[in-house]
This record gives C-alpha cells, structure tokens and sequence, in this order.
C-alpha cells in the first residue's frame, strides 16, 4: 500500500467517512404538535388497544405502513397514525423534543394534580419510553404528582397492567431525590395507609431503590452542598 493511500485512510479511520457527516443524520420522529402520540395494538383507534404513548421528539423505526397507519419495532412494537411521523434530520428531532415534547410532560403533569383523568392516563403510558433529559424531567412531574394528589396517582396505577405500573413508580422514587428527603417521607406516609393488597403499594415495596438509604444527619449534610 503506497504512503498516499495509507494516509487517506488513516484519515478517515480518524475523522470519520466526511461522505457521512454527523448533520446529515436522519430518522423517523413524532411530530405530531398534539405533543404526543397514541401507540396501539392495531391498526385502528378502538377501545382497550392503546399500547403507550410518545412525548413529539421521539425517534421511531417503522417496519411497515398500511393504509395511512405505521407499524414501529422501536421503542416498543405497536402501530401509529402515519401523518403523526416524519423523517427530519436528529437535531431537528431533538429541538422537537426540547421545544415541544417536554413542556407536553410538563403540561399533562400539571393537569393530573388536578385530577384530569385523560391527562393522567396518557402522562402513565410514557413511563418505559422516556430516557436521557426526557426522563429526569418525567421523574419530576411524577414526583409533584405524587407530592399534590397522591390518592389520585395510586387510583390510575391500580388500574394499569404491572410494566406501565413499575415504570412510574421507577420515575418517581428518582424524582422524589434521597431516601430521608421531606417529599419522599410525605409519600410514604401516604401509601404505608394503604391495604397491603393494594397492587401500588406492592409494586413500591418491591422496587429496586435508586438512592442507598442515608440517615437525618446525612440528609441535613446534603442539604448542606446544595
């Protein structure tokens, strides 16, 4: 191999193919300026086939397309309306997701404190498809949930399927921050009222905790660095 061609693909093994630049990456997002999208078991909007939802900014990969409806693979495999989904470029999706999918989060939230039934329901259905920033402020809106209706939280998770369930409470016990904390105390004095059958207070007690357990005077230090 001449110098010349070694060096140009040294070139590239360090730079990176430039015929495939970071900029021009493409996929399929929800642009829906609802703020979000209905996922469902089939392709048609009926009752009890609502799978989940996704926050507008969330990439999808389509597998097959019938009749104005998309099948996805990922995040999770199910069906959505076609006109609901774009290709654009990853930092359109992102700033989609920034500017318009986290205040939906925020919105639905604020909504469910107030005991909107609708809003409730969608907000718990994103609970497995949220990640990186998406997730952080998720974990928030569930904490203030919690913190300002908790009996109306533990009604719409009794009722939903066991995943959705633990992937709520998962959201909420990062968002209710260490264990001594003064937000998480005011929730477990909640739920520790409930039957010991309740499916909720269940899911709770058999959680993986996020946060090791830390004593008051720990606590107070923590408060402390803030």
């Amino acid at each position: 191999m001449s110098d010349v061609v070694f060096s140009f693909f040294l070139a590239l093994a360090i730079s990176g193919n430039p015929a495939t630049p970071s900029h021009t990456c493409q996929k399929f997002f929800v642009t829906t300026q609802d703020g979000y999208v209905n996922v469902r078991s089939s392709p048609q909007v009926q009752t009890g086939n609502l799978l989940a939802t996704l926050p507008s900014g969330s990439s999808v990969e389509i597998i097959q397309r019938r009749q104005g409806w998309l099948k996805i693979k990922s995040p999770l495999s199910g069906w959505l309306a076609g006109n609901q989904v774009s290709r654009i470029s990853c930092d359109a999706g992102r700033d989609l997701l920034m500017n318009l999918g986290l205040p939906t989060i925020s919105r639905l939230g604020k909504k469910t404190q107030q005991g909107d039934k609708k809003a409730a329901e969608t907000l718990v259905k994103m609970s497995p498809y949220v990640d990186g920033v998406s997730a952080e402020v998720y974990a928030g809106v569930i904490a203030q949930w919690a913190s300002q209706n908790p009996s109306f939280l533990v009604s719409i998770l009794d009722r939903e399927i066991p995943s959705i369930r633990q992937a709520v409470l998962s959201s909420l016990d990062f968002g209710l921050g260490v264990m001594n904390s003064p937000e998480r105390q005011k929730f477990e004095n909640f739920i520790q009222r409930l039957s010991s059958q309740n499916p909720t207070l269940r899911d709770w007690q058999q959680r993986n905790p996020i946060y090791p357990q830390v004593n008051a005077k720990q606590y107070s230090l923590l408060g402390d660095l803030k």
